[in-house]
This record gives C-alpha cells, sequence and structure tokens, in this order.
C-alpha cells in the first residue's frame, strides 16, 4: 500500500529514516524544513505488512526516494508522474529498476563519501568569513554560484527559487559561509539539510579571478571543522570527480554507498 503522508506520520518516518540518516538526509531534512504538505512539497510511503517499506519526497523539482531493498513496486511511477520533476535521485541501487521508465532521462552516478573526524590546519585564516543570513547575502552568493557552469542543480532553478533555498537551509536547517571584497562574493560553501545528525556539503565554488588562492579550501575547511567538531554531526558530500577522492580521503572523510540522479538528457 502507498499513501501520502501527513503531520501525525511524523514521528514514525522519521525513525524509519533514520535508520540511515546520512543517506536520508535530504528527506529528513525537507520534513524539518518544510513539513508534509504545501504548494512545493509532499510526501508518500509504502507499507509491507504494515510497516515501512519505502518513502517519496517531492520538494519543487527534486523527487527523492529511499527504500529498505531493491524490490521496487511499479505503482511509484503513478505516484512520481503526478509531479513535473526535473531530477529523480536515491542510491544507486535504487535507481537501477527505475530508470527504464524514463528512457528520456540520463543517470548522473556520484560518489558518497562522510566525515565524522576532522583535524582542521592551523594555518587558516578565518577571518573573513561571514555566515549567511539575509536575502541581500543570498543574492550575492546566487551571484557567483551563476557564474559556475558545472552546477547545473544551481542552473536549473531561478534567481527566486535559490535565494528561497539558501535561506530555507539557514539557522537550524543549515549554514552558508562567504567571503566578500569590494561588495562581491569571490567564494562560499553551504552545509544543507541539517538535521540533529548530519548535513550535507555542497556547492563550495570560487570566483573564477580568485581562484588557486586557498579560498575554495578556506571555506571548505571551516564547514567541515564547524560540523563535524564543533555541532558533533556528520558531514556528506557527493563527487564524480576520481581525483578528488584522495583528497577528501585525507581529510578524514570514508567512503559510503554510491548515489544517483535521473536528470534531462540536455
Amino acid at each position: 500500500m502507498i499513501r501520502k503522508l501527513e503531520e501525525k506520520d511524523r514521528e514514525s518516518v522519521l525513525a524509519f529514516l533514520y535508520d540511515e540518516p546520512e543517506v536520508n538526509l535530504y528527506l529528513i531534512g525537507d520534513i524539518y524544513n518544510s513539513g508534509f504538505d504545501n504548494d512545493h512539497q509532499q510526501l508518500y510511503a509504502e507499507f509491507r505488512d504494515g510497516e515501512y517499506y519505502a518513502v517519496m519526497g517531492r520538494n519543487r523539482s527534486q523527487i527523492t526516494y529511499y527504500a529498505k531493498d531493491t524490490d521496487f513496486n511499479e505503482e511509484w511511477i503513478g505516484i512520481f508522474n503526478r509531479f513535473d520533476f526535473l531530477f529523480l535521485s536515491a542510491k544507486e541501487k535504487l535507481i537501477q529498476p527505475i530508470k527504464r521508465f524514463y528512457p528520456d532521462m540520463q543517470e548522473d552516478k556520484m560518489d558518497f563519501m562522510k566525515s565524522t573526524t576532522f583535524t582542521p590546519a592551523e594555518d587558516i585564516d578565518y577571518s573573513e568569513i561571514e555566515i549567511l543570513k539575509t536575502k541581500a547575502e543570498a543574492k550575492k552568493v546566487y551571484d557567483l554560484l551563476a557564474t559556475i557552469e558545472e552546477l547545473y542543480t544551481v542552473h536549473k532553478k531561478t534567481k527566486e527559487e535559490y535565494i528561497t533555498y539558501l535561506l530555507d537551509n539557514s539557522g537550524e536547517n543549515g549554514t552558508t559561509i562567504y567571503i566578500e571584497r569590494n561588495n562581491e562574493v569571490i567564494a562560499c560553501a553551504s552545509a544543507v539539510f541539517e538535521s540533529k545528525k548530519s548535513a550535507m556539503i555542497v556547492n563550495v565554488a570560487t570566483h573564477k579571478e580568485h581562484r588557486k588562492k586557498g579560498l575554495g579550501k578556506k571555506v571548505f575547511h571551516f564547514l567541515v571543522d564547524l560540523y563535524v567538531n564543533h555541532k558533533k554531526k556528520t558531514l556528506c558530500l557527493y563527487y564524480d570527480d576520481p581525483r578528488a577522492e584522495s583528497l577528501y580521503k585525507n581529510m578524514g572523510f570514508v567512503d559510503m554507498e554510491r548515489w544517483s540522479m535521473l536528470a534531462p538528457d540536455d
């Protein structure tokens, strides 16, 4: 049985998702940030023998799917297709039985890592780093990210949508940090979908005219130190460049399951 989730399901579905808190940080974060039923978010669950088997969350143009195992119920396709989504993501092994239903979408596979220990470099000066709090600051961060071609998830959102995303993932729900010079953001990084146990680091970016000066390393290290050492939370990340693996492992990140995203074949 698949049914739409409501506020009364909060405690039970979170208990199910917290079986794998890092893998499910998007779904957990969406519940904390937006609840169960509004203009941009809905959640559904499949039950087998009265127990949770799978959960799907739709947040704006993104669908995230999680299940206990790879036995995929094709009734989910009808649920997915109720929404005008751009991305459908899940653990790689869970995407495999789904992708045949979307032949016009391409699969983007990413490695998934987490960090629970981190020794910060003593020679990094964090004095320029600011924490994003206002809409005006979010606009400046977006203006930098919009110049980075490979950040396709940023480009798929409008400016106002991404500003809302940054503000929604602030305070108790996440942290965006930035370095600004001459009224322009030149480096930034975000930890999003923060829950009581974990968060995801995304969109570490440096302005093309300020690269190779250690700014990306500075904002990245600041966030890892903040979450792992001060907030005592697991910090996760995705990467699709094999050259980054040794860098992250040297910083204490360890491999988790691979992640896949179905996206339009542009």
